[in-house]
């Protein structure tokens, strides 16, 4: 399934932020930090198989269904959010998704279960529960942002990434649905299906200047091994901010790498750019 926005739902804000302050005594777990240029992107388990914990590779038993988790339990409202707007008996997993002043690296993630599951991940949705402008999403050369209250397919096949360039705690949840023959029984309300990006949620960016993509190469002169995140974080958050042309971020780094004269920088940028996006495709292909 495309990226595409689903329908925005009505939330009851008072009920959801006493929720929010409930999350903030989760014990969050902080995967995929190969990912991340920032702060950790954190991530606690609401519903799984049986309601057991863990993350999504752990060893569940998918011949029970999906319940809520302990964390889950503690969240009524969020409870009620799934339970009023989402068919239970199709969802394999949530989580509740925070971020704050951090940028995920563009990336294509794993096709997560393989085909002799019955609930074998086919679709993955975003529920946004907070957010602000300051907070974006990218897919292949588009910089968008999703509005509170929006429900979204995300097409993680693709090359994507997150970001927060500021201090807002942006929380989603994120919704692994199974397979089904007809996309309207995942959900208990008429699907509102845009296609594609809405153009209401692209992010205005001018080009970005000659002097400003001068700069970023520059750092060629100052890469090494410690800061490779660093500048691969401030890349990152240029193409949220200008239009760099297409495949920007990986472009950008490896002409950084190339002119620093360090191949050991070189093969440190292509064994990144392999691991989070074409091992993924492979793997997926593979599936």
């Amino acid at each position: 399934m495309r990226t595409q926005l689903i329908k925005k739902i009505e939330l009851d804000r008072e009920r959801l932020l006493e929720d929010l302050e409930r999350s903030l005594e989760i014990n969050f777990a902080e995967p995929y930090d190969e990912f991340v240029c920032g702060r950790p992107w954190k991530s606690a388990m609401l519903m799984a198989p049986g309601g057991g914990e863990g993350g999504v590779l752990s060893d569940y038993d998918h011949s029970k269904p999906t319940a809520f988790t302990a964390d889950g339990e503690r969240l009524p409202y969020v409870q009620e959010i799934l339970s009023k707007y989402f068919n239970l008996e199709h969802i394999t997993f949530v989580r509740l998704i925070a971020l704050s002043n951090s940028v995920l690296i563009p990336h294509c993630d794993y096709v997560e279960l393989d085909d002799s599951s019955k609930q074998r991940i086919a679709h993955r949705v975003h529920v946004v529960l907070s957010t602000a402008e300051d907070a974006m999403f990218n897919e292949s050369d588009s910089v968008y942002r999703m509005k509170e209250g929006e429900v979204w397919f995300i097409d993680v096949t693709r090359p994507h990434s997150a970001g927060v360039v500021g201090d807002t705690r942006r929380v989603h949840l994120l919704i692994d649905v199974a397979d089904v023959d007809d996309i309207e029984d995942l959900f208990k309300f008429p699907c509102e299906l845009s296609g594609g990006i809405p153009d209401a949620n692209l992010c205005d960016r001018p080009a970005l200047g000659d002097a400003e993509r001068d700069g970023l190469l520059s750092l060629s002169s100052i890469i090494d091994e410690e800061n490779v995140m660093q500048i691969m974080g401030l890349v990152v958050k240029k193409h949220y901010r200008k239009d760099g042309g297409h495949n920007f971020v990986w472009n950008t780094m490896n002409e950084i790498a190339r002119r620093s004269g360090n191949e050991a920088i070189v093969k440190t940028v292509e064994d990144l750019y392999r691991h989070t996006n074409i091992a993924r495709i492979e793997s997926a292909l593979a599936s």
